[in-house]
């Protein structure tokens, strides 16, 4: 049986309003087939719309407060206890809409490792739990997207 405690591992400030912890991943161990992330999340802030080149799947979960969610240009309201399924391929991406709550979520991908490109940053390809790379911090490495 893996048991994975809360408690050993290591909390990240990806950017500033939002802090996390990398359950499972190809870094940080307990898993050879997925990542499972949580975030906590202030209000506006969230994950920028993004897309994981490589083609997994993401299930997105509200376990406290509301966001608004968007992929491919779709918007929807989601509430503690709704939950998004986000296809290959997908630009997406969240944030908190509550003034009043902090937004939790938890994230499930379908790999150990996700790369992700930021519409924002598109020369440079972040890894959630990359064991390779320059890292950022304890969840994450980047380095640079091919050339076209």
């Amino acid at each position: 049986m893996t048991v994975v405690r809360k408690q050993d591992k290591p909390e990240a400030s990806w950017r500033p309003g939002k802090k996390g912890i990398l359950h499972a991943a190809a870094s940080v161990g307990g898993t050879t087939k997925l990542i499972v992330n949580e975030s906590w999340n202030d209000f506006g802030v969230g994950a920028p719309t993004h897309v994981h080149p490589d083609g997994l799947e993401e299930i997105i979960m509200v376990i406290e407060g509301h966001a608004e969610f968007w992929i491919d240009g779709e918007h929807s309201i989601l509430e503690s206890g709704d939950l998004v399924i986000i296809p290959p391929y997908a630009h997406h991406g969240f944030k908190n809409i509550s003034e009043t709550e902090t937004l939790h979520v938890l994230a499930v991908f379908s790999s150990p490792v996700a790369p992700a490109i930021f519409d924002h940053e598109p020369d440079k390809i972040v890894y959630i739990g990359g064991v390779e790379g320059d890292r950022l911090d304890s969840q994450r490495t980047v380095v640079p997207a091919p050339s076209a």
